[in-house]
């Protein structure tokens, strides 16, 4: 089964837009780097949150 995607997952609960998302790919794809790092650096979730939905997807990646 294939790991749950850290953004989908925080689109799922409402802690990010689609559009925040899209924006944090495309830096993604220009520049590199963690998604939830990019997502913090522009201000789109806090630390915590990223902390909080990262168990969350580890969770599901053993669970599954």
């Amino acid at each position: 089964m294939a790991r749950p995607l850290l953004g989908e997952i925080l689109l799922e609960n409402k802690e990010i837009s689609k559009e925040q998302l899209d924006k944090a790919i495309e830096i993604q794809k220009k520049e590199g780097g963690l998604i939830g790092i990019i997502l913090v650096t522009m201000g789109a979730i806090t630390e915590q949150t990223l902390v909080k939905y990262l168990a969350i997807q580890a969770e599901r990646v053993t669970s599954s």
